[in-house]
């Protein structure tokens, strides 16, 4: 047996919402979970910033950790695949909450910010056209094909948005 402590980390008010988490949830993950990236559960990074707990900050240093969830995404929608084609709703709701969370940490990190859900993800610079609109759609049914395919849109125009400030960046860098 390794010696390796759990952690139970409080989730507060800036990650409660009905997909996700409701106040007074707590998160218990393996002390090791928190230094190096993994999907689930969702915004665990974000869950303990925001309770004072050592871990690693993926918002900070987003061009290390955005490939990866590009990489997760990749696998979900594979799945979220099979499940639409076999008309499997209740199946791919599981799926599409692990892709909405993928989402909404690409949102929040390729703009340096650790996921808030109770912010106004309008404010921030960097996203895609309409993103409130077809967000709210989107958790408003999360298992619906259509629904599917809105999430598949944000994730390809958000990272379409995310390269293009990564070029911006490169190339200013390059005046100085």
């Amino acid at each position: 047996m390794t010696g390796e402590m759990e952690i139970v980390i409080p989730v507060t008010e800036q990650l409660c919402h009905s997909l996700f988490y409701k106040m007074n949830d707590s998160l218990a993950v393996k002390e090791g979970s928190l230094s190096a990236y993994q999907p689930l559960p969702p915004f665990l990074y974000e869950a303990a910033f925001y309770a004072g707990i050592p871990a690693v900050r993926p918002w900070e240093t987003s061009e290390k950790f955005i490939p990866v969830l590009m990489n997760e995404w990749a696998g979900q929608k594979h799945l979220l695949g099979m499940h639409f084609s076999n008309r499997d709703q209740k199946a791919a709701l599981d799926p599409m909450k692990v892709s909405l969370g993928v989402f909404l940490q690409l949102l929040y990190w390729a703009n340096s910010k650790p996921v808030n859900l109770q912010s106004d993800p309008g404010e921030l610079p960097i996203k895609p056209v309409n993103l409130k609109e077809r967000l709210n759609f989107i958790f408003a049914r999360p298992a619906f094909y259509h629904s599917y395919i809105q999430l598949s849109e944000l994730m390809s125009e958000m990272e379409k948005q995310y390269m293009k400030m990564l070029a911006l960046e490169k190339s200013k860098r390059k005046r100085l």
